[in-house]
């Protein structure tokens, strides 16, 4: 399957350079997509999933809320954010995360070898984050499961993925072709999960709902 790849940045000279270097990378099949200056370029193309490379340089947008708009037009899609160089918050990169931000890669003097990296991680569907976001959420989803479980009740392995989704605000179809189960197997795994929890709905674990509850894990 050939997955596209649309830069998203009002900067030219960005957008050129990118496209040169996806050219020349070779062992994963892509398709570079037109380059959109906003986000309602990017919307008006073809609503189908896509690696979204989101240039926080020049985008003046919070870019957590507009991949939460980007995945409502073109479900099952990537992300990956360009920071720019040096100001790589961990708590900004954190709170991105959980809006589905899958991967970060900050503008510094090496950024264009990493950047073919990062990119054929995500499209594997791993992560390129750095160590202590990973190790914060996951810090997060055990606090979480202290603080809210029903007592005497577990989840199940499988709940525990579906938990980690729900948390970056996958739909119930993303979570059904993430892990390759039925979309109505994906949303009875959901309702055990918002019972055991004793949460009303999914939007209770956004990060700004569940940073009150978690506050001593929360940097």
């Amino acid at each position: 399957m050939v997955v596209g790849i649309q830069v998203v940045s009002a900067h030219p000279v960005l957008v050129r350079t990118v496209e040169r270097i996806l050219s020349h990378v070779r062992d994963f099949r892509t398709l570079t997509l037109l380059p959109a200056l906003t986000e309602a370029e990017a919307a008006r193309q073809q609503a189908s999933p896509r690696l979204f490379l989101l240039d926080a340089c020049s985008l003046r947008a919070d870019l957590g809320p507009l991949t939460e708009r980007c995945r409502s037009k073109s479900p099952s899609s990537k992300f990956l954010a360009l920071l720019p160089p040096g100001n790589g918050s961990y708590a900004d990169e954190l709170r991105l995360f959980y809006w589905g931000i899958d991967g970060f890669v900050e503008l510094h003097k090496s950024w264009q070898t990493e950047l073919p990296q990062a990119i054929r991680s995500i499209l594997q569907g791993q992560f390129w984050v750095p160590p202590d976001v990973m190790l914060a959420f996951a810090k997060q989803s055990k606090a979480l499961l202290d603080v809210q479980l029903l007592p005497g009740h577990c989840l199940t392995a499988r709940e525990c993925q579906v938990l980690q989704l729900l948390m970056r605000r996958s739909t119930n179809k993303e979570i059904s072709s993430t892990l390759n189960i039925s979309e109505r197997t994906a949303k009875f795994h959901v309702s055990n999960i918002l019972i055991k929890l004793q949460l009303e709905n999914s939007h209770s674990l956004a990060f700004d709902e569940l940073k009150p509850k978690l506050r001593t894990s929360f940097p």
